[in-house]
């Protein structure tokens, strides 16, 4: 590792020296690899500061600056609190700790070890304030989801985000939700991002404009099959929304995808649902805030919201919808200030507020309520503490102002609106659509709210056509109220269908089922004529009060009327015919027994007649029917001692009226229980999925701090076994160069046992492998005049070398140095060795010999 920090122009540089860029790099689990490869091919001196944040263990001492260190000559420092960034430098975050990035320096503080933590999210988010679009992200190796977030401010702030390829990555967790942003610019093997960013901070412009695709036409095919993409995977069709948007944004990422053409890029994205979906994403233009433009949100709780929960007291209940959501902001503001009004006035309404949006991650995320301290620090002061929980650096929506908001798929383009509804809010979304959609949508506003309900638009859409409906409560902020209810021109397709209201039974056909003879075919003409000539009129009617059949002259007494084509009997007559009829068929159904009405006056053009209308009960199997026989009477008055009813046509009328009235009743009531029985069973499931939802961010927490720790020992394993790897390679060459010496050599501890020798040691001692780890002293040799304890603890004790020479049993003399072992924690042992000048001096005559 070098000691001086060098520039662009190879000079050493001062300390004060400030960083062009500054790169954020995130890594955990595998994070080790794609870090060497990262600096393998990152200059010297490329003018920027990489600042390294990693899930570290607190039980261990981290070797990343000593093993990144053998791959670059950048220089590493360990962070300390204040440190601040230099040029051409590497920083590492130490255990326990997270880091900031504020006026330049780095600042640390401690991690909260009970809790979620994510260290990565949170150096993100403090450089994207901090340098806004000199920042540069990168999202390496790792498991779980930690810097995905962070990644969205430093994208915000237009700074550059990198992540490494899925197919390069160890544990693609973190790599894959960074990539589920669909905000990434680059994604690459590490290897690649070092060429990538330089490629970038040369030019910014250059770097995003890379390419010169051709001009896109609004008509072309590939757009078209582009839009029949979105159809068919989410069921959106963006060609509805302004062609000059659409565009630009697709042009972007033609860009970004390095296409040299749309066609290219068309067919990149029909082969790549990943590309799909960040294309997706960015033409949704999701930008939200809390209280975006806080003056608007002082008139809706001031002058808005009040009247709002006054008129809502009558029925109880006010009801809010946010169309376009995003990720949930600007829906939690408007919560907060119902409650805080409903509170204010002590009033009892139940307040329901419908968020939607056409984009389900983004609704998932909103539904979480989880933000981070950068997205709530621009709200007031009051709503934070009121309506939040810190956790760690996360704020969480309190659980009563969650349930009051329910977050539902939504495509305004083609869906039904929410009706009965006090306030829509849909502000930055018209501007997207065409005139046409927007005139369309902004009638579904109209049909969904309340009269006297308040519409939010955003402060460049107007209400068009809509004037003389909509009172303007604030032009500046395009606050308006609805003055009453009126039907608008017809909306288009985007219209919700009429259901059906009648149903359509299949007639069965009848089969001969023996051939007849020439004669028998004259038996259905007969059959006919007999009908016509003694039977009266009749009519056969099913329970839906359909004309399944005729007998007789009936045809008469029946008309068809304007318009569609219908089988309704009660249509189908007029007059005191329809009363008496409606009354007969009526009564039959609710009695089951036959009813006959006498005297019922029929007029057939200048004609008036007096008939005696029978209806019977007909059942045929399951299916219920009706006989009617329309009588002509020639004397109008009934005849006695006959079950027949004289026909009154108001008595009857009135009865009708009375009956309808107890069924409008009873439905009512039915209805109202159903209702209840309704609003029951999704409070009920409503509450149900809250637990689940609170279950399951318990889960995602627990199983995001087993990935965290998961993480720490694989990066601890990573480090240790690479030192593992360097010490093995380190042992061997000394067991060589101890070989090779040829010098008797034993090491002992502090207690004197052996820890190790050479093979030349066993000439002078009786030693063998399985020796080691027993004392010295047990061990014999054929030294003489050697008290080897004594002088060994001598060297202990005076921490200072013996060297002396010494005669063998056998004849031999050798030179012996007792030194005393000093390692990292003082005189660890004592190295014995023994020279045998004997040979030394035999090898010296050889070589005199030689010389001579």
């Amino acid at each position: 590792m070098n000691d001086n920090v060098e520039g662009q122009n190879g000079s050493p540089e001062a300390p004060a020296n400030k960083p062009s860029y500054v790169v954020g790099i995130g890594a955990s689990a595998g994070g080790l690899e794609a870090l060497e490869r990262l600096f393998d091919n990152m200059p010297k001196d490329s003018g920027m500061a990489f600042v390294i944040v990693q899930h570290l263990s607190p039980d261990f001492k981290s070797l990343m600056d000593e093993l990144l260190a053998r791959r670059t000559d950048i220089q590493i420092f360990r962070v300390e609190d204040g440190m601040e960034l230099q040029a051409n430098a590497i920083y590492l975050i130490p255990p326990k700790k997270n880091m900031k990035l504020a006026g330049g320096a780095l600042h640390l503080t401690d991690q909260d070890l009970g809790g979620l933590n994510l260290p990565i999210d949170i150096f993100f988010r403090s450089l994207a304030e901090d340098a806004r679009e000199k920042a540069i992200a990168v999202v390496l190796s790792g498991t779980g989801s930690d810097g995905s977030r962070g990644i969205l401010d430093i994208h915000e702030a237009g700074g550059l985000v990198v992540v490494q390829s899925i197919q390069s990555a160890a544990f693609d967790g973190m790599p894959r939700s960074a990539l589920s942003t669909g905000i990434t610019d680059v994604i690459c093997p590490p290897d690649s991002i070092a060429a990538r960013i330089l490629e970038y901070i040369q030019s910014p412009a250059t770097f995003i404009d890379q390419g010169d695709p051709e001009d896109i036409d609004c008509e072309s095919s590939e757009l078209l099959t582009i839009f029949k993409l979105f159809r068919n995977q989410y069921g959106i069709d963006f060609s509805m929304y302004k062609p000059t948007t659409i565009v630009r944004r697709i042009e972007r990422r033609v860009k970004l995808a390095r296409c040299s053409s749309l066609l290219e890029y068309s067919k990149l994205v029909e082969g790549d649902s990943r590309e799909l979906d960040v294309l997706y994403r960015d033409l949704l233009v999701e930008v939200t805030q809390f209280f975006r433009d806080l003056e608007a949100f002082q008139k809706l709780r001031h002058s808005v919201f009040p009247e709002l929960v006054e008129r809502a007291a009558e029925q109880g209940e006010l009801r809010i919808w946010v169309p376009g959501c995003a990720t949930g902001e600007e829906a939690y503001s408007l919560a907060m200030l119902a409650q805080e009004c409903i509170e204010r006035q002590g009033s009892k309404v139940d307040l329901k507020l419908f968020a939607s949006d056409v984009h389900q991650t983004s609704m998932e995320t909103a539904s979480s309520g989880v933000y981070s301290s950068a997205s709530v620090s621009r709200m007031p002061i009051e709503f934070r503490d009121r309506f939040f929980t810190r956790i760690g650096d996360l704020f969480h929506i309190s659980n009563d102002l969650r349930q009051k908001v329910i977050f539902a798929p939504h495509d305004i383009t083609k869906d039904p609106p929410f009706t009965r509804i006090d306030l829509i809010s849909c502000r930055n979304v018209l501007i997207y659509f065409n005139q046409d959609v927007q005139k369309r949508v902004l009638s579904l506003f109209h049909f969904g709210l309340n009269v006297g309900g308040a519409l939010f638009l955003g402060p460049s859409e107007s209400i068009g056509e809509l004037e003389r409906e909509l009172e303007p409560i604030d032009r500046q902020w395009r606050i308006y109220r609805k003055l009453r209810n009126v039907r608008l021109a017809d909306t288009g397709p985007i219209s919700p269908q009429p259901p059906l209201n009648r149903v359509v039974f299949s007639r069965p056909s009848f089969v001969a089922t023996q051939t007849r003879s020439d004669k028998s075919i004259l038996v259905p003409e007969v059959y006919d004529h007999l009908l016509a000539k003694y039977v009266p009129p009749s009519l056969l009617i099913n329970q839906y009060l359909e004309l399944v059949h005729s007998f007789g002259d009936a045809r008469r007494l029946l008309i068809q009327p304007e318009g569609k084509a219908t089988l309704d009997v009660l249509r189908m007559v007029e007059g005191d015919l329809r009363t008496a009829l409606n009354a007969a068929l009526h009564k039959a159904s609710t009695s089951g027994s036959t009813i006959v009405f006498e005297g019922v006056r029929v007029r057939n053009l200048s004609e008036q007649s007096f008939y005696r209308i029978v209806a019977e009960p007909y059942l045929k199997g399951n299916e219920k029917m009706f006989l009617v026989s329309l009588e002509l009477m020639a004397d109008p008055k009934p005849v006695e001692d006959t079950e027949a009813l004289p026909f009154d046509s108001a008595d009857q009328t009135a009865q009708r009226i009375s009956s309808l009235e107890r069924e409008l009743d009873y439905t009512k009531e039915t209805l109202q229980a159903t209702v209840e029985e309704l609003e029951t069973s999704n409070e009920e499931l409503q509450s149900a999925n809250e637990e689940l939802v609170a279950s399951n961010e318990e889960l995602q927490s627990t199983n995001e701090e087993l990935h965290g720790v998961n993480e720490e020992l694989f990066t601890v394993n990573a480090e240790h076994q690479k030192k593992i790897t360097e010490l093995t390679q380190l042992t061997e060459d000394m067991d060589h160069l101890l070989m090779s010496t040829r010098i008797g050599t034993i090491f002992l501890d502090t207690d004197l046992r052996i820890r190790k020798f050479t093979a030349e040691a066993k000439t002078a001692f009786h030693i063998l492998d399985q020796d080691v780890g027993r004392p010295i002293s047990h061990i014999a040799h054929n030294l003489k005049d050697v008290e080897l304890v004594e002088e060994a603890q001598e060297v202990l004790r005076s921490k200072r070398p013996i060297e002396r020479a010494i005669e063998s049993r056998g004849g031999g003399s050798y030179l012996m140095r007792l030194l005393p072992y000093e390692g990292s924690r003082g005189v660890d042992g004592i190295v014995l060795s023994l020279i045998d000048t004997t040979k030394i001096l035999s090898l010296h005559r050889q070589l005199e010999r030689q010389d001579d």
